[in-house]
């Protein structure tokens, strides 16, 4: 269950107070407070209950209210929440809009990145691309570098327009800053918004009231600066679009390891609360 190379071991400890003794003591707590709510089903191993406690820097009570926000969700808001199997999502990846990048950053952290141009709401639903979001998360959260080290979203605004308004309504902004903020068994580092125009103040207004201190903390906005961006994620691993150094922006490996692991998603939605619990 531990990180087997000792730095990650060591930042596992000093920053999510994850050691033997502490790991003992939560895990045990979480399971029987798992064990104590009969209308849930969770995956039979400690590999899942573990992203929750670090999630939460091991306080079980806390990680599993996390646990139960999460199967709530996914029950009452399936159309956003519920995770879908990598095959059906070929037109959403052929879109080019979202990609999870090979290398990690200096610190560790994984980098998603969203392109707003290349929604095409012809193409793909709002709904698509939340879910598509999420099968993203529910990948990298198997990593255990990446439960400890987290994970930073670059947001490209470039193209943004009327078409892309209802992905900020404050219904759908709701439900994202849920989904960061109390719903994912992940530590979301940062946020960095680049080629965003003028009126993008609008949609922080929509978003601000949603948010809690630390996350507004964590939103960077770079506009068209990109050596900006660099002094936060390094070039080498960016798109050549980006100022970097892996090439052209291209989702097509990282769609092709989601299809790798189609069994993997299909046992994860048949866990969760009962229709009429919650």
């Amino acid at each position: 269950m531990f990180p087997v190379d000792s730095e990650w071991r060591l930042r596992a400890e000093s920053e999510l107070n994850e050691t033997p003794e502490r790991y003992a003591l939560e895990m045990k707590t979480l399971t029987n407070l798992v064990s104590n709510d009969p209308n849930l089903t969770v995956p039979n191993n400690n590999e899942f209950l573990l992203r929750f406690l670090r999630a939460r820097k091991f306080h079980s009570s806390k990680a599993f209210q996390m646990l139960q926000r999460y199967y709530i969700m996914k029950l009452k808001f399936p159309e956003l929440f519920s995770c879908p199997l990598p095959s059906e999502c070929g037109k959403t990846f052929d879109l080019q809009a979202q990609n999870m990048l090979q290398h990690r950053d200096r610190l560790g952290r994984r980098i998603y990145m969203i392109r707003v141009d290349s929604f095409d709401s012809s193409k793909a639903t709002i709904e698509d691309i939340f879910k598509t979001n999420v099968l993203a998360l529910e990948q990298i959260v198997r990593e255990p570098e990446t439960q400890i080290a987290g994970i930073v979203v670059i947001l490209d605004m470039a193209g943004l327009s009327l078409q892309h308004a209802k992905f900020f309504t404050p219904y759908y902004a709701k439900r994202m800053v849920e989904l960061v903020q109390e719903t994912f068994p992940l530590r979301f580092k940062g946020f960095h918004v680049v080629n965003e125009p003028f009126y993008f103040d609008a949609v922080m207004a929509v978003l601000k009231p949603f948010l809690k201190e630390k996350i507004k903390k964590r939103i960077y906005l770079h506009g068209s600066d990109i050596e900006g961006l660099h002094a936060f994620v390094p070039s080498d691993v960016l798109p050549s679009e980006y100022g970097g150094e892996t090439g052209p922006f291209d989702n097509r490996g990282w769609y092709m390891k989601l299809l790798a692991n189609e069994d993997y998603f299909k046992n994860l939605e048949s866990f969760g609360y009962k229709q009429d619990s919650a």
